[in-house]
């Protein structure tokens, strides 16, 4: 169901008007079907090492076999890569992989394919980026054991995928990343690179690029997903504008201070090719891109597809971190044409309401995973218990209808990463200056640093889904001392279900053929309840049979967290549904015809003062998206 067929409803105090801003959610009542295993200690070989950034896979053929890959910090060779593998489902782990002191590496990414072959690989740094040739490692034994094989060029922030789909594409190895000046021509040219390899990742064909036109720039690179008919898709960030340094030879970054405005774009890039070639980019969204070293947030997006048969069926899902309303906020969108065009975006963490923009946390790390049953998971380390806005604990928030709407969030960590003064801070140094082959010249320095993923646990993070449909989680707490890799199961007793119930699951979607007439508004000041009355026209040539329900997809107001009242499934948030059947004479609306009057009611909690938020229509009360549900006379 197209996004913008999406009924657009906002009410004020002097009427109505039709939205299609409303972004935040309310949380709806929370069914008892989410369950939080036990956190397993994922990096407890290496207990006195900083972890960092990093990613889990799961076996799609056997629900006992996860894999993770992850940085770790040692303080005599900077920064490595180890690997990390469980057989009993996440519940214990074992280090299998780990770089040795003489290669520095940086970056991880794993994933496994459809007969269980597992892949790695990891920039190799110390050298020029032109220069770099990665890796990819192979484990048939479910990351026990690892052996080299195909090799690539250099990749920035690098991904890999594996088409499991049958088709043509079948086991193709994908793995894509960034690359940046020094590796395309011209001193400010970035790129979406591909590469694709048809025999298990043992060689590599020749790359594939989307190059980014001066003064855009490409930064940062997502992960990918494929579709059922083989099309890899793949999320990335575009700068609007990225300017050049003083001597042309490097780009800089620009972050702007708090609020950040609007200077990038959200976009996805595929290829139905197999990898021969890359299609035009597709914008999802624009892109408040939140400054990290101010926000200590990071700012990669990630995507995933739904490879189930069922109701979203090679649906892809989006989610990024923004910073438009003031904190960092978990963004996420959703496409149902395969990439094509793009649901608005709306926020995940459960939190904002009815917090004001200056007190809003700055949370980070999102990532978004689907299981086999087709249900949605977004993670991401939450701030909104850290007084210092620093300190973060895992949540995971589900959806069971294709992201339109979602459960209360769920905590995964079981405590917090905190930073009172008992943390451990790491070290590492690096030299430079006189006679040095790389940074020579003026006196000799020397520089000690504490690891700038001390506060901000990298660029990304990850959640996976097994073979069963429990999803596990990828994330880093410091509740030990140290920066260490921590997972948990997280079960969801449930199905993916259109319309968000067994009830709905049947109807149709009537919203382009229907429109909501605005009949009369009223907000009762001493209530705190705002009411409209409306009638449902049918507004095409198709005659229209009941039941009619009118389904809440989001709700919003600049002054109160928003209630419903007196919805028909006793929901007060996103998937109430008011069922307005008996307004209309023998459950059938002929072409041009109406209902009757009907109203809807909504209760604004914790009222806030006004804010300068206004328009020319005065402050928004009540904002809300819905649906109407019924079905078409054949």
């Amino acid at each position: 169901m197209r996004a913008d067929r999406v009924l657009r409803l906002a009410l004020f105090s002097a009427g109505v008007a039709l939205l299609a801003s409303a972004l935040h959610a309310r949380t709806p009542a929370l069914l008892p079907i989410v369950r939080v295993g036990p956190n397993a200690h994922i990096s407890a070989a290496k207990p006195s090492t900083m972890h960092g950034e990093g990613a889990i896979a799961a076996d799609p053929t056997d629900a006992r076999r996860l894999l993770v890959c992850s940085m770790f910090f040692d303080e005599t060779i900077d920064q490595g890569i180890v690997v990390y593998a469980s057989h009993d489902a996440g519940a214990h782990w074992d280090r299998t992989f780990e770089t040795p002191a003489d290669h520095e590496s940086g970056d991880p990414a794993c994933a496994f394919g459809s007969d269980g072959v597992a892949y790695l690989t990891m920039i190799p740094n110390g050298m020029p980026p032109a220069q770099i040739r990665m890796t990819m490692w192979r484990s048939k034994d479910g990351g026990q054991t690892w052996n080299a094989a195909g090799m690539f060029g250099f990749l920035d922030r690098e991904s890999i995928v594996v088409d499991g789909t049958g088709g043509r594409f079948h086991n193709r190895v994908y793995v894509h990343g960034a690359v940046f000046p020094g590796v395309t021509d011209g001193p400010s040219v970035s790129a979406v690179r591909l590469y694709a390899s048809a025999d298990g990742g043992r060689t590599f064909g020749p790359p594939v690029e989307r190059v980014s036109p001066h003064p855009q720039y490409i930064f940062p690179m997502g992960n990918s997903a494929i579709l059922s008919d083989g099309r890899w898709v793949a999320v990335f960030g575009e700068f609007k504008e990225l300017g050049d340094s003083a001597d042309r030879r490097r780009t800089v970054a620009p972050f702007s201070p708090p609020p950040e405005p609007e200077g990038a774009w959200i976009r996805v890039i595929a290829s139905d090719d197999g990898g021969d070639s890359l299609n035009s980019p597709v914008t999802v969204s624009g892109w408040h891109v939140p400054n990290h070293p101010i926000r200590q947030s990071s700012e990669v997006a990630t995507i995933a597809a739904d490879g189930t048969k069922g109701p979203f069926g090679d649906r892809l899902y989006v989610v990024w971190p923004d910073s438009r309303f003031g904190g960092t906020d978990v963004l996420f969108s959703y496409s149902a044409d395969r990439g094509q065009t793009w649901a608005p975006p709306i926020v995940v963490n459960d939190d904002r309401a009815p917090a004001a923009p200056a007190a809003a946390p700055n949370h980070l790390l999102p990532a978004v995973a689907v299981n086999a049953a087709g249900i949605v998971a977004v993670s991401w380390l939450d701030r909104r218990d850290a007084p210092d806005n620093l300190g973060w604990r895992e949540r995971v928030r589900v959806s069971l209808d294709g992201g339109e709407t979602f459960l209360a969030s769920s905590v995964v960590g079981e405590a917090p990463a905190r930073f009172d003064g008992d943390e451990r801070w790491p070290s590492f140094a690096y030299t430079g200056g006189g006679g040095s082959r790389i940074g020579g010249g003026g006196l000799l320095r020397v520089n000690i640093l504490a690891p700038h993923h001390l506060y901000f646990p990298g660029d990304y993070a990850w959640i996976t889904a097994g073979a069963d449909g429990v999803f596990h989680p990828y994330w880093i707490d410091n509740r030990t001392g140290w920066p260490q890799v921590w997972t948990a199961p997280v079960q969801v007793a449930a199905s993916a279900i259109r319309n968000g119930s067994a009830e709905l699951a049947d109807l149709e979607d009537l919203t382009s053929l229907t429109e909501l007439k605005w009949l009369s508004s009223n907000y009762d000041r001493d209530a705190h309840t705002a009411s409209v009355t409306v009638r449902l026209d049918n507004t095409s040539r198709r005659t229209l049979l009941g039941p009619f329900k009118i389904r809440l997809i989001r709700s919003d107001s600049d002054l109160a967290a928003v209630e419903v009242i007196g919805a028909s499934n006793g929901l007060t948030g996103p998937g109430a549904v008011w069922d307005v059947t008996t307004f209309i004479d023998g459950s059938t609306l002929e072409p041009d015809s109406s209902s009757r009057a009907f109203t809807l009611t909504f209760k604004l909690n914790d009222l806030r003062p006004l804010l300068e938020h206004h328009g020319q229509n005065g402050f928004r009360l009540v904002a809300s998206l819905s649906r109407v549900l019924g079905r078409i006379a054949k």
